[in-house]
C-alpha cells in the first residue's frame, strides 16, 4: 500500500498514533534487522556519545533550535479534517428529496474510509414509507456481498421475528447504522458512525416512521449514548430527535446475529418485540 491510497484522513491519523507513541524522528525508510548485524557494524551504527557540556553550549549568535510542534496541532488538523467531512455528509443528505436522492448523494460521498474496503454500500430504497423503521448494526459479510441491508440467516430471523408482531419485512424500512461492512466485522469508530448520520437522519426523516428500533449496541452507541450499554438500555422506550427536530419513540433491542449467538437472549428480544407492536396500534 502507498501513500495515494490513503485519504488524507487516514494519514493525519496515522501521524497523530505515531506522535501519540513516541515518534519524534525519522531514521530510514527501511527497518534495519539489529540481529543480522555485526557488532563492528553495530558499533558503527551508534552516534557517537556527546558531553553535557556540547549539548548545552551554541556558539555566539546562533539561534536554538525550534521546539518540536506540540501533539495538540497534529490532534487539531486531524479534528478539523472531521469537521470538514461531517459538512459535506450534512450538505449531501439535506439536498436529497427522496431514497433514490439520497442513495446517488451516498455513492459520491468518500467521507467513510470503510467504503474503501466493502465490495457494497449496503442501502434500501424500499419502502418509500413505514410505520417503523429498524437500525441494524454494521453490515456483515453477506450484507456487504448481496448490498442488502439484512440478508443470510439474519434475514431468515428477521423476517421471523416480525411475523411474530403481525408484521411483514417488505412492510418494514430497514437501514444500517454506518453503509459498508468493517473490515474483519469490526465495530465501526466513532468517526464511522458520526459519517453516516445525517444520511440516516434524512432517511428517518423520508420515511417519517410512527417508531424506530435500534438494534445492537454499536447502533445504540451511535444514536443515543457512546457509552450506552444495551442490556441496561434495552425494552426502555426514549425519544430521538433528527437534526430537522423530528422526535420519534424509539427503543433499543438486539440485532438478529446477537440472536443467533446468544439464543438465550430470546426471551428478552420478545418482550422488546411485544412492547414495539403496542405502540405501532
Amino acid at each position: 500500500m502507498t501513500a495515494e491510497d490513503w485519504t488524507r484522513d487516514e494519514l493525519l491519523a496515522a501521524l497523530t498514533w505515531q506522535l501519540d507513541a513516541g515518534v519524534d524522528e525519522a531514521i530510514g525508510d527501511i527497518a534495519i534487522d539489529s540481529y543480522e548485524l555485526s557488532q563492528e557494524q553495530i558499533k558503527a551504527a551508534k552516534p557517537p556519545p556527546t558531553s553535557s557540556s556540547s549539548s548545552h553550549a551554541t556558539k555566539p549568535g546562533a539561534q536554538a533550535a525550534p521546539p518540536a510542534p506540540p501533539k495538540a496541532v497534529a490532534n487539531k488538523r486531524v479534528l478539523q479534517s472531521l469537521q470538514k467531512t461531517l459538512s459535506e455528509a450534512l450538505k449531501l443528505a439535506s439536498s436529497a428529496e427522496s431514497l433514490a436522492d439520497l442513495s446517488t448523494a451516498l455513492a459520491s460521498f468518500d467521507g467513510c474510509s470503510l467504503k474503501k474496503t466493502a465490495i457494497n454500500t449496503v442501502f434500501d430504497q424500499t419502502p418509500s414509507k413505514a410505520d417503523l423503521m429498524i437500525i441494524m448494526g454494521a453490515p456483515r459479510a453477506d450484507e456487504d456481498r448481496e448490498g442488502k441491508t439484512v440478508a443470510g440467516s439474519n434475514r431468515k430471523l428477521m423476517i421471523n421475528m416480525l411475523k411474530s408482531i403481525g408484521l411483514n419485512i417488505e412492510d418494514v424500512y430497514l437501514s444500517s447504522c454506518v453503509f459498508w461492512r468493517p473490515p474483519g466485522d469490526k465495530k465501526p469508530t466513532t468517526n464511522d458512525l458520526a459519517c453516516c448520520k445525517p444520511f440516516i437522519d434524512r432517511q428517518i426523516d423520508l420515511i417519517a416512521p410512527k417508531v424506530l428500533v435500534l438494534m445492537g449496541e454499536s447502533t445504540l452507541r451511535g444514536f443515543i449514548d457512546p457509552d450506552a450499554s444495551l442490556l441496561r438500555q434495552r425494552g426502555k422506550w426514549l425519544e430521538y430527535s433528527t437534526s430537522t427536530g423530528n422526535a420519534i419513540p424509539t427503543i433499543a433491542t438486539f440485532a438478529p446475529h446477537m440472536l443467533l449467538n446468544t439464543p438465550r437472549q430470546k426471551a428478552l428480544a420478545w418482550q422488546d418485540l411485544r412492547e414495539i407492536k403496542s405502540k405501532l396500534v
